[in-house]
């Protein structure tokens, strides 16, 4: 791996520097099929790129004018010119790009965009440990909503988020406001309704990346893929027949 020593712009999505209290929060990275890219501990990544210079070059000079607030871990990247799958929703409908996640046991990232809207889940040998949904379906206001957490707790976990650029469910964890079960069930909600979402769209584009994340194992739950993806065509099936 190339000297991973150079400086890095921070990251856009929670603010991290390249150093912090816990080390190293920004490194190089390869794909598995030999490419490079920029990534932040929070799961942000930048553009992947042929060589490590020039992903290097891509994350310090990017547009990050659309940046996510503190509150999003989980980024949305642009169109990237190695991925290795991409197509759109009315030739290959999401709970198929879902089935050949899991058969193939892809672990990446996979974005979906309709209009404005975009969203991601992500993949650890075909299972999703992972989502980034709407506004709604945020971690800390879905654990408002189910009474886990109060809205000063909610502001307070913000505020560290923002400082320490850990992410939504660590903080939790870390400030005794949930458990490790509570976080996974939140996690889960997350996942399920993010899924249930995209099963609803009839256009758009995805595309899947290769390219590693870390993730606090303490948040990660065994979801069934497959499971997921009929419950999403039941409720589907409901809202057609309401």
């Amino acid at each position: 791996m190339p000297d991973q020593t150079k400086n890095f712009r921070s990251c856009p999505y929670c603010g991290s520097d390249e150093h912090g209290d816990e080390g190293m929060r920004l490194r190089l990275t390869s794909t598995s099929n030999g490419y490079f890219a920029v990534i932040c501990f929070c799961g942000a990544a930048g553009p992947i790129r042929a060589s490590a210079e020039k992903a290097i070059e891509a994350w310090n000079t990017r547009d990050y004018s659309d940046g996510y607030s503190a509150q999003h871990s989980l980024s949305v990247l642009p169109a990237s010119e190695s991925a290795s799958l991409m197509g759109n929703l009315q030739s290959f409908e999401f709970p198929m790009v879902l089935q050949f996640m899991v058969s193939t046991n892809k672990t990446g990232v996979l974005y979906l965009r309709q209009g404005n809207e975009a969203r991601a889940l992500y993949f650890r040998d075909g299972k999703i440990i992972a989502a980034n949904g709407n506004e709604g379906l945020r971690l800390g206001q879905i654990g408002c909503v189910k009474g886990l957490i109060s809205q000063i707790q909610l502001q307070e976990a913000l505020v560290k988020v923002k400082k320490t650029g850990r992410r939504m469910g660590a903080v939790l964890l870390d400030l005794h406001y949930i458990n490790e079960d509570e976080l996974k069930e939140l996690i889960r909600h997350q996942i399920q309704e993010t899924v249930i979402e995209l099963s609803i769209w009839d256009e758009g584009d995805f595309e899947f990346q290769d390219h590693p994340i870390e993730f606090d194992e303490r948040g990660i739950e065994n979801i069934n893929t497959m499971r997921m993806i009929l419950e999403a065509a039941v409720r589907r099936d409901e809202w057609a027949n309401a």
